[in-house]
């Protein structure tokens, strides 16, 4: 058998040459336009090996608002300082750009599908042949008037370096209200690392959880719930059950049974919705406004657009929002963009039913939660933790 090298080069116009390794021309094709829109958990495996779908005659251009994608799972601990900001993101430029693919900056306002092309916010439009969606997912501010101007919000997770300023500012000098408003994992993780955070600097914070159900973590089992009550307010934070807030003003949160609750921070970790990128697109959505995919993560209305994590539906079995899920969706989604280019069969997700998670209770434990198996440990941490540094390092690049 005889094994034949070969070199690739784009032209000035755009075309995709294939040469043999001797200069003999092979043949002459227009290379695909591939675009990564947002930088998320289910992209980054796509990103790391992007030179191979360069390799493959593509162009790979990444759109995403800010240079830096921060991990959600590690978020919490870099309120409390448990991780610092580099160590919790990935460059994204500095992950993709050495393989030839480019970074662009702006977030995406309009698609539309029949001309395959992208507008920004930047004013810029981009084409494509194939897009990718992982925008993820945003803490709704208009379920509670007021907390657009009032209240920090859980996501994005840069935001949370401004909510520490804050706290660290007050608490120095006073003892502010902080109020958590949502008692799911999110404020739960939250509350305990504010803690972590106002006694490790040696400040006072009067801390108030406040929830619209009858427990904590009303998702997850009593027994969940209850450790993670007792481990809260066992360190001084009030639980409020059944405080459904309706609205923020003037320092003060209104309860839908007519109470006030005064605050100085106010943090909002109520239920995170899908970012609504495809509305008016005319691209299938599900009711939520997700983009509504098969099981091969693409569009049910447009082969030639894929999608993963919070920003995706499956058409036959909708997922629970948990990092989990784009993790394992990654290498599907970028082994069916690399089939889907060469016109080979696309490989199937299969989400498993039961997936681990743990808790950072911000005190060095964690709630570990798997199905009915569940306990609070030193351990538990230490294992988020070992899990949670082995993921982002496989995407963060040395500096230089």
């Amino acid at each position: 058998m005889i094994m034949y090298r070969y070199a690739a080069a784009f032209t000035n116009n755009g075309q995709y040459h294939l040469f043999h390794k001797k200069g003999l021309q092979m043949h002459l094709a227009q290379p695909k336009k591939v675009v990564f829109v947002g930088g998320g958990h289910a992209h980054l495996y796509s990103l790391k090996h992007a030179e191979k779908l360069i390799r493959e005659g593509a162009q790979v251009v990444v759109v995403g608002p800010d240079r830096y994608h921060y991990y959600s799972g590690m978020g919490p601990g870099m309120l409390s300082r448990i991780y610092y900001p580099e160590e919790a993101r990935v460059d994204i430029p500095a992950l993709i750009e050495p393989t030839g693919a480019t970074f662009v900056r702006g977030r995406v306002t309009g698609i539309h599908p029949d001309s395959k092309t992208l507008h920004l916010d930047t004013g810029e439009t981009l084409d494509y042949d194939l897009v990718s969606f992982n925008v993820g997912s945003y803490v709704p501010l208009d379920l509670i008037a007021g907390a657009e101007k009032e209240a920090y919000p859980v996501k994005p997770i840069e935001g949370i370096e401004s909510l520490r300023q804050e706290i660290l500012s007050l608490s120095s000098t006073s003892s502010p209200k902080i109020l958590i408003i949502g008692a799911g994992p999110a404020g739960v993780e939250i509350a305990g690392n504010i803690l972590r955070l106002v006694n490790q600097n040696k400040g006072k914070a009067q801390i108030t959880m406040a929830g619209s159900e009858d427990r904590v973590l009303p998702r997850f089992s009593k027994k969940a719930g209850i450790i993670a009550h007792e481990s809260l307010t066992g360190r001084g934070i009030t639980i409020l059950d059944n405080c459904m807030i309706s609205a923020l003003g003037n320092r003060a949160a209104h309860t839908a049974r007519g109470g006030e609750i005064a605050y100085d921070i106010a943090v909002l970790t109520i239920g995170i919705q899908p970012k609504q990128v495809f509305t008016g697109s005319g691209i299938r959505t599900a009711r939520n406004g997700s983009l509504l995919v098969n099981n091969c993560l693409q569009s049910v209305s447009h082969p030639e657009i894929f999608g993963g994590g919070d920003c995706i539906t499956l058409d036959q079995t909708p997922l629970d929002m948990v990092g989990v899920y784009a993790v394992k969706q990654a290498p599907i989604l970028f082994h069916n963009i690399m089939s889907f280019l060469s016109g080979k069969p696309l490989k199937k997700f299969r989400p498993q039913k039961n997936y681990l998670l743990i808790f950072n209770l911000g005190d060095g434990t964690g709630i570990f939660v798997r199905r009915s198996f569940v306990f609070r440990a030193k351990s538990a941490f230490i294992l988020k933790d070992f899990i949670d540094r082995r993921f982002i390092s496989q995407f963060q690049v040395p500096a230089r």
